[in-house]
C-alpha cells in the first residue's frame, strides 16, 4: 500500500534538507517546503515509492517556486526518480547536482536482485563500477538496466 507524500523539512542556516516519503501524485502538496527563499536546496528521495504522471507534474511546479539562484541537490535517488530524470524534461532543475542514486544489481552467484548506493562520482562515462553482493559477498554481479539509459542523465 503506498502513502501519501511527508515532507520533513529541515533548516539550517541558508541552506535546507528536505526528506520526501512515500507517493508523489496529484495529491502531493509541497507547500511545507514553499517559499523557504534558502540559498541550497537537497532533496532526499530515499524513502520515494513511486511517482505518477500528475505526480511528476506536481513537482515540476513545485520547482518552479525555487529561485533560479538557489543550488539544488539531489540525493538517494531511487530507481522510479531515476528513471523519471531520464524522460521528463525540467524533472531536474537547470544547474542541479544530482549526488547519489540506488542503482539495480543482480547477482549470478546467489540469483539476487539487490539495489547498490552510489555516489555519481563512482559512475565513469555512464558505467556502472562493479560492486559485491550484499547477500553472499560475491563479485559475479552485474548492473541490472541500461546504463545509457538509466544514467542518461549525467552530462
Amino acid at each position: 500500500m503506498s502513502s501519501k507524500l511527508e515532507l520533513n523539512v529541515e533548516i539550517s542556516s541558508d541552506e535546507v534538507e528536505i526528506k520526501l516519503k512515500g507517493i508523489i501524485d496529484e495529491d502531493s502538496d509541497f507547500g511545507k517546503a514553499t517559499n523557504l527563499n534558502a540559498k541550497s536546496y537537497v532533496f532526499d528521495f530515499k524513502d520515494i515509492e513511486s511517482i505518477n504522471s500528475c505526480g511528476i507534474r506536481e513537482w515540476i511546479n513545485y520547482l518552479g517556486t525555487i529561485s533560479d539562484d538557489a543550488k539544488i541537490v539531489y540525493r538517494n535517488c531511487t530507481q522510479v526518480i531515476i528513471e523519471q530524470m531520464g524522460m521528463v524534461k525540467g524533472f531536474v532543475k537547470e544547474g542541479a547536482v544530482v549526488e547519489s542514486l540506488f542503482a539495480p544489481y543482480f547477482c549470478e552467484d546467489c540469483d539476487d536482485e539487490f539495489k547498490h548506493h552510489l555516489n555519481v562520482s563512482e559512475i565513469i562515462e555512464k558505467k556502472a563500477p562493479a560492486v559485491k553482493c550484499p547477500k553472499c559477498s560475491g563479485e559475479n554481479t552485474e548492473f541490472d538496466a541500461i546504463e545509457a539509459q538509466y544514467f542518461s542523465f549525467i552530462k
